[in-house]
């Protein structure tokens, strides 16, 4: 008994020692909980209890929780089964809170549910009382302690049920007997009850060591330096957008100042693309549409149309793309505002150097021609 007790003692520390590569989560007041019934036979050792007519069948209930997947605590009512000439229904009652250590995630580690067959040590203590005839002796109260294993099934998807089988070594410390001992063999049917994450046992995670908290750190630090980097990266193409939407402005501006009496040949109206693109975006269309009105307004004059590029890419892609430009500003303007495609020409001229930012050539420009 006593090298039991040292047992499960000695694996209670190593089990708070052993707990620094993974912790219980989803541990509740009301998590964890279990109920079950159990019964058996118990056998009364030594001189002269090896054929005592009180040894025979104990039934009883117990309530527990699981703490951890390796420490548990539970409360248990046992009767003995009447074999005397007690005129009770029962031997005795015997009531005992049990500790308890789940040596298969102690020694091999808990995994993410229970396993299939784990083997607890348990050790008791509680107090009880025996009943006997009037003409044999008193009724006898007692101490006892108690130590053994439980050898678990855990059963089911959600391993909602266990059985159990459960030898263990009892000593009552009574009124009337100065020492007592009985092998006690008994077989358990539990119910886990659903906690609150919805499993019916202990959860564990991986616990992060202070090292790998410093390295995910870093990367967090990494990922915020890009992110002020992008942000400086938008903030100067928004100032280049800006710069460019003013430029287009002012040439505009200088479009609408015309007099519509007079035929200002010097007028070059300009439509701007996206970088790589040749589709004119919707705020770019009003520049043709002014195009258009002009060309309609004075008949007599006809329109060149030069197609430019920005330098990035290579020097064919960039004539493609130019050419592309001018021919889609002139489609526009023949098929939705019937303008004459004989008063149109379309040029591409590669990369252009009309003004003076790169991004500002990725345009068209047109000439009025009498």
């Amino acid at each position: 008994m006593r090298k039991v007790i040292l047992t499960i003692v000695a694996a209670v520390f190593a089990g708070f020692a052993g707990a620094q590569e993974k912790v219980t989560v989803g541990n509740k007041l009301l998590d964890n909980w279990y109920f079950g019934i159990n019964g058996g036979w118990e056998h009364q050792l030594g001189d002269p209890y090896m054929n005592s007519d009180r040894n025979g069948g104990i039934l009883g209930f117990e309530l527990g929780k699981q703490a951890t997947p390796v420490l548990g605590i539970s409360f248990q009512a046992l009767t003995g089964i009447n074999t005397t000439s007690s005129v009770n229904a029962f031997d005795e009652f015997q009531f005992i809170v049990n500790g308890k250590v789940n040596f298969s995630n102690l020694l091999f580690g808990a995994k993410e549910e229970p396993r299939l067959f784990e083997v607890e040590g348990l050790m008791g203590v509680g107090g009880g009382r025996e009943f006997f005839a009037a003409s044999q002796r008193k009724d006898n109260n007692f101490f006892l302690y108690k130590g053994g294993l439980s050898f678990n099934f855990n059963l089911g998807k959600e391993k909602q049920w266990t059985l159990s089988m459960r030898p263990a070594l009892v000593t009552k410390l009574g009124d009337g007997d100065p020492r007592n001992t009985s092998f006690e063999l008994m077989a358990g049917l539990v119910y886990h009850f659903k906690n609150s994450n919805g499993k019916r046992y202990p959860s564990v995670m991986m616990a992060y060591s202070q090292a790998d908290v410093d390295k995910l750190n870093e990367e967090i630090n990494d990922m915020r330096r890009r992110v002020e980097g992008l942000e400086k990266e938008v903030d100067t193409t928004k100032k280049k957008n800006k710069d460019l939407v003013s430029a287009l402005n002012e040439c505009n501006k200088a479009a609408e100042a015309a007099k519509e009496n007079n035929i200002d040949m010097s007028m070059e109206p300009v439509v701007s693309f996206r970088q790589g693109k040749a589709l004119v975006d919707a705020q770019q269309l009003s520049n043709i549409e002014n195009i258009a009105n002009y060309m309609k307004k004075y008949p007599e004059i006809k329109l060149d149309i030069k197609g430019y590029a920005s330098p990035e890419g290579n020097a064919k892609f960039n004539q493609k793309l130019s050419e592309r430009r001018a021919n889609t500003v002139k489609e526009i303007l023949v098929n939705r505002y019937d303008i004459e495609a004989d008063r149109i020409t379309a040029t591409g001229m590669g990369v252009g150097d009309k003004f003076s930012k790169p991004e500002m050539n990725r345009a068209i420009i047109a000439t009025f021609i009498k």
